[in-house]
This record gives C-alpha cells, structure tokens and sequence, in this order.
C-alpha cells in the first residue's frame, strides 16, 4: 500500500460527533422549570479543508462537505430533574480526487444521508444560587449498523456512558445581564480491537443578554481521548484499514460564538459559528449552524416567558 493511500486512509475519519455548537437558550446548567420544555430544529453547515496528524501538522488529502440536521428536546420532570435528547440525520460528501483513494463505500462524490446516534441523558440540580450545579448523565446508542469506513462515513457506531457536570453563574453583580456557565464530561466508550477509546469533554459559554430580544455568546470546546490510533505511527495496527476511522486518538480545541432572538414570547431563531484553533488526529473544521426553538408548557396560557429567563436570576 503507497504512502499516498495510506494518508488518504486515515483522513476518512468523517466528523465522528456533530461539531457542539450551542444552540439551546437553556444554559445546560440550568434547569427548565417542572412540566415546561423546548424543541430545537438544528441546521449545521461544515466544512473541512484541513486535515491534522499526530503532530498537528495540516494536511490536504481532499475536502470534506458535511450536512447535518439534529432535533432536540429539554423536558423539566421535576423543578430538579430535567429530561434531554437528540437525534442527528448526517449527510456528508468527500471532495477529493475522483475517484476518490480508496477507503470506503461512501466515497463516490455523493452524499448518503442517514440517521446517526441518539443521544438520551438527564440532569439533576443540586445547588441552585449565585453559582448552580447541576451532574448529568447519557447514553449514546446508534439508531443502526451505518458505514463506518470512508471520507464521508457519518460516525462511528459506537455506544457510549457520559458523566459529567455542569456549572453556571449568574454575573448580574459584575457585569449585568451577564452570565457563565461550563461543562465537563467523561465518556466511557464501546472498544475498538481492545483499544480505549473513553475520552474527556469540556465546553464553555460566556453569553450577555443585548436586549429582551437579542443574546450573544461566546463559546468554546475541548477534547482529549486517551487512547486509540496514531495517524502514521500506527499504520501497521492489525485491520488498520477498517478501523481507524472508529479508532483514532482525536484531539482538538474550536472556538465560536452565536447569537439568539426572540422571535415571539415562545419561539427563538439561533446562528452559531466554530472554527479549530488546534488538534491531533482530526479535522480542521468550520462551519455554521441555524435553528429555532419552540418553548412549550402544560400550563402554558399564551404568556411565555422572554430569552432573558433562560438564565433564571438568583
């Protein structure tokens, strides 16, 4: 096998999770108050042009085109206790040499649009104040046996367990109509030819409140898996070929930022942009996503409530 084919292998790693670009106008450690809810329509746009090895070193073996739409729900079961989850439908196309190298069935310079992974979890608040806590726990179970292999495969079916917690604070004492909130998860992850795959997670938000209307926020992500395959040191790993796009040690850090409006007292219009500022066995991606929420309540009257009470004041 040529080098050239070798290199082109490894970049079919296809966007193993949606990018995370917040969407929701709950900040996560907050929760939705008992019996109310939201359903966020979710468009991401993304594209790779750069591809990074083990070294962070970029690398152009072709460019990657990804569609994806992700619905969400948030259901508060109690006022501490809320239900979430989401399903993606990924559609992704490989813009390389054609043909393309080969690698998988995907790669024919179409797109082959199919359900990914569903997402379930809940989170529990335990401390409610100037500073709110709220742990979390999911599940990430694929909604079928998808292509793993090639440029444009859609994930990795692969099942996971995600602990983690969430941390917000309302900064109205420092900077009004202000606020910050975080998340750290661990995820332990299906194996792959007994290579460890769990990995750590951790997001960001700064968001500040413009008007009644208009929230803006500034965001970011981490990633670090600990263990897994090394583009090329570990080209001579055993079914190198049909694994690696499942198995790969990836690493990144991508910034970004969005905005929000309230369209009407229940229905909210969302963009957010994300871009990587570094990594390790991954993509180079940026892209944009564009969603709607539509808030809803069993006593819902007509009377809603504005963006400003996604982050409850204290």
């Amino acid at each position: 096998m040529s080098a050239r084919t070798l290199a082109a292998i490894v970049w079919g790693c296809a966007l193993f999770l949606p990018l995370a670009l917040p969407m929701s106008s709950y900040a996560q450690a907050w929760l939705p108050p008992k019996g109310e809810g939201q359903i966020t329509y979710t468009y991401q746009n993304l594209f790779v042009r750069y591809h990074l090895d083990y070294t962070g070193k970029k690398f152009d073996p072709g460019h990657i085109r990804t569609h994806t739409q992700i619905i969400s729900l948030e259901y508060g079961l109690t006022h501490k206790l809320a239900l979430d989850a989401d399903i993606a439908y990924v559609a992704s196309r490989f813009l390389g040499p054609y043909p393309p190298e080969p690698h998988g069935p995907p790669d024919t310079g179409s797109y082959h649009p199919t359900f990914q992974d569903l997402r379930i979890g809940i989170r529990y608040n335990v401390l409610h104040g100037p500073v709110v806590i709220s742990p979390s726990v999911a599940v990430v179970v694929p909604t079928h046996h998808y292509e793993t292999r090639g440029h444009s495969a859609v994930g990795r079916d692969l099942h996971e367990l995600q602990m983690g917690v969430n941390v917000g604070r309302d900064l109205e004492d420092i900077l009004p109509d202000t606020y910050v909130e975080g998340r750290f998860a661990f995820a332990i992850v299906e194996r792959v030819a007994g290579l460890n795959l769990n990995r750590s997670n951790a997001d960001w938000e700064v968001g500040h409140f413009a008007t009644d209307r208009i929230s803006l926020r500034f965001t970011g992500t981490w990633q670090k898996t600990y263990g897994g395959l090394d583009f090329p040191l570990d080209s001579n790993f055993p079914h190198f070929h049909d694994i690696h796009d499942r198995a790969v040690r990836s690493n990144f850090v991508r910034l970004g930022g969005g905005a929000s409006f309230s369209l009407t007292r229940s229905v909210d219009l969302h963009a957010d942009y994300t871009n990587t500022i570094s990594g390790i066995n991954t993509h180079s991606a940026r892209g944009i996503a564009l969603g709607i929420s539509w808030r809803f309540s069993r006593r819902f009257n007509g009377g809603g409530f504005s963006t400003k009470t996604a982050v409850p004041k204290s």
